[in-house]
């Protein structure tokens, strides 16, 4: 229950501070059915798309994308339909109202025809337009086991009428919702619900023509209609539908492992009365003819803003085989403003595939740099980005396997430009000559950033191999009779029952970010005794481990954010919270929690080293870099406000940046209250002396954490069996001595 109270706690306060979690996953370049190197003058059959070669055998032809300007700030644009006349119109809220508007030239421009009427509840769950310019909208009415849901039909004309429809309720959920509304044509209306049965109704008066119960199927999460076909996606497979005569059809092996290979679908359109099917993934755009033996990629994500992981796709409006819109949410924008169309135009002029390559490398898939990539893409079309990660924690490749991999990479020439160096021996590359001196590329206005982060890493000739372009602070927080601000780890250490309840491995994951620092000499070397000092103090302090037990397992957060221990903290389980601020803070929480703390508290993170911060997002280029130019355009990229503003991974070291991370700012207009049975505090803008605080503080830190992800997993294995008992302080860390040195030498 911990775990739960924590999860919905969590999502309180990011969806209160505009921090949205989109569709994740690994954003690898589609192959099925790749338009690049076609023969010259071929003519795609399917799509039709005139494909070509120059007279260089390049690869001709590519959807090119730009933003439309629309006639107000939108928070949400739910769907487009192209109507009989040529007109578009969609559906959306601006201004914090829902309504309807019209474009007579495919997007240019718009004009709104109608606000939806009063009577419509403000709670839209889900809603659809059809063909003919009608709009469905399912409301959540009343509350707990009295609310049910009603459905709402709005005519071309804006009025609305109450469709006679209801969900059958199910006994253990007490109340039956609908995941999605979806128009069959003009008449007929698709309702799925939460135990994934669909039912298809007419609109005029509710009743129920067929209803799609998939039973051994598998949980159907979505379905889309393509005119008279109607298909149900699942998380193993693709079920297609006639819905005129309710007879399955069979998708084909083509579309089914297409779909397997490019992704969930997130909308589709067609062009041809449903004989074939536009889609897109989060890889971009797909073209197949139903009985076809291909499935065909149209548009590469990675080339565009399809790809980024910050931006979800609402649907897809084919106009003609050349040119199409999307709407989109960017959750890196202002909630207000976040959603917006993106028209895509054929050129076939356009290389298929930009004559540029710049490559950008980290060990592990990072939510911020992939957004990051993907907008410098969107403004960089002749040049491509290609981001690879090594890590995927599924194929038994370790970090040590991957550093291996990327130095001879380096060595020969062939690795990436830009290096992600979190997890990296940073210094040991800069000795060796791997990476290039940054210097130059430190923003000009450096008032306006954290100097102490930016030169965290500028050696003694005043070169700087590596700049952290977001940073982590080592915090801890509890009441005075376990943690003081300021104090150092052997006084820390003396503080009997600080942590009682914690687990071993818990323990050195959490405080080894205030240590590590320490355990480095001069030449790089570890230092031993640093290492023995810090497994025997933590000993001393941990006493003897606790029997684990299967519910102790599972009711610890996971994770070393401080958020995660604050909750436990709460509970009155734990006596200390120690860990990184900075993963999608909400500074509202650790002032709130320390406030309910007996001489509650909370600063740096007491350790063997001091004024320490954790590195995040530290860049660097190869010294053997294959696109110099695109390289330092894009490291000087990431220390723009605009970028430095998106609110993941970790806190940002421009100051404006970093002020509208923490100032509570969002909540100016809409002030709220969270209300559990631990804690009840008012989400409201931070005061001004809260705001300078933590600004002082992030001014104090000086010292970078050792970042390893070698070292950290060594002392990680042998921390957690000292303090179990399996070992002694000395036996660990002359373990850790020997697992790291044969490393440390290559």
């Amino acid at each position: 229950m911990k775990a739960n109270r924590f999860q919905k706690m969590a999502w309180v306060l990011f969806s209160a501070a505009l921090v949205v979690t989109v569709f994740a996953g690994c954003r690898e370049k589609g192959t099925v059915g790749d338009i690049d190197g076609v023969a010259d003058g071929a003519v795609n059959e399917a799509s039709g798309i005139i494909e070509a070669v120059d007279g260089g055998g390049k690869a001709m032809g590519r959807y090119m994308e730009e933003e439309l300007s629309l006639p107000a700030n939108f928070s949400s644009i739910d769907d487009m339909k192209r109507l009989e006349d040529g007109s578009v119109r969609m559906v959306g809220r601006s201004e914090g109202k829902e309504s309807v508007w019209e474009s007579k030239d495919s997007g240019v421009s718009w004009e709104k025809l109608y606000d939806f009427p009063d009577e419509i509840p403000d709670d839209i769950r889900c809603q659809d337009m059809s063909l003919g310019g009608r709009v469905v909208c399912a409301c959540d009415e009343g509350q707990g086991t009295d609310g049910k849901e009603n459905f709402y039909l709005l005519e071309p004309d804006g009025s609305v009428g109450l469709i006679p429809f209801e969900l059958p309720r199910v006994e253990e959920l007490n109340i039956n919702l609908a995941r999605q509304v979806l128009f069959v044509g003009n008449e007929q209306i698709l309702i799925g619900d939460d135990t994934g049965i669909f039912y298809l109704i007419r609109g005029a008066d509710g009743s129920v023509e067929r209803t799609f119960d998939f039973g051994d199927s598998g949980e159907i999460y979505f379905a889309f209609a393509v005119e008279k076909m109607l298909l149900f996606l699942s998380g193993s497979e693709i079920l297609l539908y006639d819905s005129e005569t309710g007879e399955e059809k069979s998708p084909g092996e083509a579309l089914q492992s297409g779909i397997t290979e490019s992704g969930i679908i997130y909308a589709a359109d067609t062009l041809d009365g449903g004989e074939s099917i536009y889609y897109i993934s989060e890889k971009g755009m797909y073209h197949y003819k139903f009985g076809g033996s291909v499935v065909e990629q149209l548009i590469d994500g990675e080339l565009n803003s399809l790809g980024s992981f910050s931006v979800s796709v609402g649907s897809l409006l084919m106009l003609d085989e050349q040119n199409l819109l999307v709407s989109k949410t960017d959750d890196t924008e202002e909630r207000e403003a976040r959603a917006g169309i993106l028209r895509f135009t054929y050129s076939a002029d356009t290389p298929a595939k930009p004559d540029k390559e710049l490559k950008v490398y980290s060990l592990y898939e990072d939510n911020w740099l992939q957004q990051v990539v993907a907008r410098f893409q969107k403004e960089h079309g002749d040049l491509y980005v290609h981001y690879e990660t090594a890590l995927s924690g599924e194929d038994g490749v370790t970090a040590q396997d991957a550093l291996k991999t990327l130095a001879t990479e380096i060595m020969a020439g062939d690795g990436p430009d830009v290096l992600a160096l979190d997890g990296m021996p940073l210094e040991a590359y800069a000795e060796k000559g791997i990476l290039r001196d940054l210097s130059s590329l430190i923003p000009e206005n450096r008032e306006e950033y954290f100097e102490n982060i930016l030169n965290a890493y500028r050696n003694a000739q005043g070169e700087l191999c590596a700049v952290p372009a977001r940073f982590l602070i080592p915090m801890a927080q509890g009441g005075s009779d376990y943690y003081v601000p300021g104090e150092d780890f052997s006084a820390f250490i003396q503080r009997t029952g600080a942590l009682d309840n914690m687990e071993p491995r818990e323990v050195i994951a959490r405080f080894q970010y205030g240590s590590s620092a320490a355990w480095q000499k001069e030449d790089k070397t570890l230092d031993e005794s640093k290492i023995r000092e810090f497994f025997g103090g933590l000993k001393q302090l941990y006493g003897e481990p606790m029997a684990e037990t299967e519910e102790s397992r599972d009711s610890v957060p996971r994770g070393t954010g401080l958020m995660t221990g604050e909750f436990n903290l709460l509970d009155g389980k734990w006596h200390i919270s120690a860990g990184l601020f900075g993963y999608n803070p909400d500074y509202a929480l650790l002032l709130a929690v320390t406030k309910q703390l007996e001489g509650g508290d909370f600063g740096c993170m007491p350790g063997q080293a001091d004024h320490v911060f954790v590195p995040s997002m530290t860049v660097g280029i190869s010294s053997k870099c294959g696109e110099p130019e695109a390289a330092e355009e894009f490291v000087r990229f990431l220390f723009t406000e605009d970028v430095q503003k998106i609110s993941q991974g970790g806190m940002p070291v421009h100051k404006g940046a970093f002020k509208s991370a923490i100032d509570g700012h969002w909540y100016e207009d809409k002030p709220s209250r969270v209300e559990t049975d631990e804690i009840s505090f008012d989400l409201v803008p931070r005061t001004e002396e809260e705001i300078r605080r933590i600004t002082e503080l992030a001014e104090s830190l000086t010292t970078p954490a050792l970042q390893d992800q070698v070292i950290e997993e060594a002392v990680l294995e042998q921390g957690e069996k000292t303090l179990k008992g399996e070992i002694t302080p000395e036996e660990g860390a002359a373990n850790v001595m020997r697992k790291v040195n044969l490393y440390l030498a290559e």
